[in-house]
This record gives structure tokens, sequence and C-alpha cells, in this order.
């Protein structure tokens, strides 16, 4: 398998985990939590700060998105229904899809949009086991985790097209997110401040590790050396996974025979685009093969 769908596959394992590790720490505000993770994050390349001479538009456009989608996802998970929320929120990878040649020479077929399409509706069957509401107050939770969702295809796919970028530079969009997300916590708490326990900053630090750390190098490599209309089907995988490793470990919730259709339904959705492309490239190959044939 190629490197890179290797290095997307390890970076939506670890995005999954992260509902059991952050259930453990919302008694921290969200701002709060998301800044000291993404600090954290920050800190392995911070030796490296010399190779971040990036333009002005590369950082502009990367740490709107890193921290733009954070702010308004953990925004939206405080003022609406999580299941809701989540459900919008995961639009991130049609987006991708879709939204692939508009920042990259690729074209889609009709098996990526269909695969794309196949793999949000197993996620909604996997989602729509839970009871959801939707009533008027919850509309601003919900445009939030809307433009969320557009602003990480955003990111994904505006660093895509910055091929000579090195990947400490993640390093530096976390650090300005990780500030910015500080402030505004720094801002809009109340005077009493919140001090985290030592068995919060090793979850943090878990986080900052994995699912909101080296998750983000490894998102960065499988971007900009693979293609983005096969990873954005596959990171329907995240929210399936996200289960399962719910299931695991928290004995409230099972695991259900849809499961398994929604698994079906995400690999055959990420296959599809890339099986009807290769018989294309068959049959171009066929047709050349005997025109050749025909004026040898």
């Amino acid at each position: 398998m190629n490197k890179a769908y290797v290095s997307a596959l390890l970076t939506i394992i670890m995005w999954s985990s992260l509902a059991v590790l952050t259930v453990t720490i919302t008694h921290i505000p969200s701002l709060l939590s998301v800044g000291l993770v993404l600090i954290f994050a920050s800190l392995p390349g911070l030796r490296y700060w010399r190779q971040w001479r990036l333009p002005k538009k590369v950082w502009l456009s990367a740490v709107i998105g890193m921290f733009g989608y954070h702010f308004l996802l953990f925004d939206a998970f405080s003022r609406s229904p999580a299941m809701s929320v989540n459900m919008i929120q995961y639009l991130w990878p049609l987006f991708i899809v879709l939204g692939t040649p508009f920042f990259t020479q690729s074209r889609l077929n009709i098996g990526h949009i269909v695969g794309a399409i196949l793999g949000f509706t197993g996620v909604l069957l996997t989602l729509s086991q839970e009871s959801i509401t939707i009533n008027a107050a919850d509309i601003f939770g919900y445009s939030e985790a809307f433009i969320a969702a557009l602003l990480w295809a955003f990111y994904t796919l505006s660093n895509r097209r910055y091929t000579n970028m090195p990947m400490s530079a993640v390093a530096g969009f976390c650090l300005i997110s990780g500030i910015l997300a500080l402030s505004s916590y720094a801002l809009t708490a109340d005077i009493q401040a919140v001090i985290p326990s030592s068995s919060d900053l090793i979850v943090i630090g878990l986080l900052g590790l994995g699912p909101m750390g080296l998750s983000f190098y490894t998102w960065d490599y499988a971007i900009r050396h693979g293609d983005t209309r096969v990873i954005g089907a596959l990171a329907y995988l995240a929210p399936l996974l996200s289960v399962v490793w719910m299931a695991i470990f928290i004995p409230e919730v099972v695991l259900k025979p849809v499961n398994l259709i929604t698994l079906i339904m995400i690999i055959a959705g990420a296959s599809l685009g890339q099986y009807i492309e290769k018989r294309k490239l068959a049959a171009l190959l066929l047709v050349n093969t005997d025109n050749s044939s025909v004026k040898g």
C-alpha cells in the first residue's frame, strides 16, 4: 500500500480515539484544553523553527483552518446536541473529495462522487442510531459545525498545494493556533481560573501525542503525497472506528450490525473512484496499443 495511504489510515485511527480521551476532560473549558493540547503538539517541531520561512498566505490559510476548525467545533458542541453536531462536522471528508479539483489538477469521476456520498451515508447510518433533536435554538451551533467542516477541508486542500512546505511547519501552525485558543479563553473565561489536575495533564499529553498531535503531521504527509479524493473517502472510517473505541472502553456503547454495513459502505466508497479511474486508464492504454498496431 502507498505510504501516503498508510499515513492517512494511521491518522484516522488516531482521530478515532479522540472521543474516548476527551470524555475524561469535559470538565475543562474547551478553549483551555484545545489551547494546551495544540501547544503540547507543537513541542516536537519547535527546534526546526528556522524552517518555517513560508509565505504569509500559507500561515494565514493554515492558522485559519486549524484554529477556526477547533474553535467552531468545540463551541458548537457546547451549544447544540453533540450527535447532531458530529453528523454535520463529518461533512469535511465529502468537502475534501468534492473540493479537490479546485485545489489540484485532479478531476473527479462519477466513482469519486458516488463513493464520497456512499461513505457519508454510511456515517449517517451509524450516527442515526442515536436520538437526534433539532430546534431553532440549536441552529447557530449547527452552522458553526458546518463552517468548521468547510474550514478543515480548506486547511487540508490548501496545504496540499504547498509541496515544498517542511512538515515541521505544522508545529508552527499548532503553536499559533494554541496561543489563539488560550488567548480567546483568557478573554472570555470567568475570573476564576481552572487548574487541570495531574490526571488531566496526562490526558492532555496523550491527546497532544496522538489525535491532536502526531496526527497533524501524518495527515500533512498523507495529503501532500496521496490522492485527496481517496483519502477523503477513507476519512469516513474515523467516526466508525470512534464507535468501536467507545464500545471497548465505555460499557454503555454496543456495536450493532449497522456498524458492519457502514464499514462495507466506506471501503466500497473509497475504492469506487480508484476502480473507475483504473478501468479508464486500462481502456485508454488498450486503445493506444490498438492504434499503434494498426499504424505498424
